[in-house]
């Protein structure tokens, strides 16, 4: 598992340090000061891959291309992009996983692939960016992006074969593809977890029966409910496909990592108590860490009042962000669940806002 998380120069983080994590921590504190960067910044940290990069925030192909050479500055403290970021975990064995990103010339790109560039662009509209590994002494480069009017040049590629656990995304408000949740159910269900699934989309709707994938031109999950046809998932409505989205990766992450943005969209709150009990006993189950933000003081009663019930008060814990006063550094504040619970029952200043 991760115990410390370090982020310098990465969206609104100038250089931070976190420590203390343990199975279950959720991420509060208001808004803009950093709650869903530092989910990027671990999702890249432990998934350097270039179809990782595409999915963060300002990523947006048409816009890479339309200004080439200010594709990558959303990545950087300020867009300084002549700054280099560093992502830095460690985990509980004291193993470090170092990301550094950086813009500018590559060693991977060769002659030929800057020849075709170069033919629809002056160099001056090129911008690459670098994407170098580290782990103990050996350095290891990894990709580099080029972007230009014509799209995205990429070279390299090795993070495949990292020594980094398996880790899961799930955005405040999209949902994965109907296909790929399609796949995921296929695989829990081979791996005989298909009922811990349909407990968890029992907790939204209980009149639930069944749940199977069926292609159909496109694979899809079908859904049955009592007295009614089969049908899609995705006219269920945003709660079921959300929940769907949560555990089908959470028991297809054994001994990884869940990062969920803003856990509590699309769950109404008289379901958050029992989506955290679920949550506390498949992590466990499953060796996942997981690391969700949240805005919503229900959610952080629910994560509160289930921690204390379920005996995980050992394993659980409350980030909030906030910058400090007159540096504006982002800064983490750990709380147990104990002294969440006292701050909430006396408005200590521990909310999700």
């Amino acid at each position: 598992m991760i115990f410390e998380l370090e982020i310098e120069n990465f969206r609104g983080f100038s250089h931070s340090k976190f420590s203390g994590f343990g199975r279950i921590n959720l991420i509060g504190g208001q808004n803009n000061v950093g709650k869903t960067a530092f989910l990027e910044a671990l999702y890249l940290n432990h998934s350097p891959q270039v179809s990782t990069l595409m999915q963060l925030r300002g990523m947006n192909k048409s816009v890479i291309t339309a200004f080439p050479v200010r594709a990558w500055d959303n990545l950087f403290l300020n867009q300084q992009r002549n700054a280099t970021i560093r992502i830095k975990s460690v985990n509980e064995e004291n193993l470090s996983h170092l990301l550094t990103i950086t813009v500018g010339d590559s060693t991977l790109i060769d002659e030929e692939s800057w020849s075709e560039i170069l033919l629809h662009d002056e160099e001056s509209k090129i911008s690459t960016l670098n994407l170098i590994y580290q782990n103990g002494e050996q350095a290891i480069p990894l990709s580099s992006l080029v972007a230009h009017s014509k799209g995205i040049l990429v070279k390299g590629g090795h993070s495949a074969e990292l020594p980094l656990p398996q880790i899961y995304w799930i955005a405040a408000s999209l949902n994965s593809s109907e296909q790929n949740l399609a796949r995921l159910y296929d695989q829990c269900y081979l791996d005989g977890n298909d009922d811990k699934v349909m407990q968890a989309l029992k907790i939204i709707e209980p009149s639930l029966l069944k749940a199977r994938t069926l292609t159909l031109g496109t694979p899809l999950i079908y859904l049955a409910r009592q007295h009614e046809n089969v049908m899609p998932l995705s006219v269920f409505g945003d709660s079921l496909n959300r929940v769907a989205d949560l555990f089908l990766k959470l028991v297809n992450d054994r001994g990884g990592i869940l990062l969920i943005d803003e856990i509590e969209n699309a769950i109404h709150h008289i379901h958050q108590p029992k989506l955290w009990e679920m949550l506390f006993e498949l992590a466990g189950e499953f060796d996942v860490q997981i690391f969700a933000t949240t805005h919503s003081l229900e959610m952080l009663k629910a994560f509160t009042q289930i921690s204390l019930e379920t005996d995980a008060i050992d394993n659980n814990f409350y980030f909030k962000l906030a910058r400090h006063i007159k540096t504006h550094e982002i800064l983490g504040t750990k709380h147990d669940v104990e002294t969440l619970d006292y701050g909430l029952k006396h408005y200590k200043g521990v909310r999700g806002g």
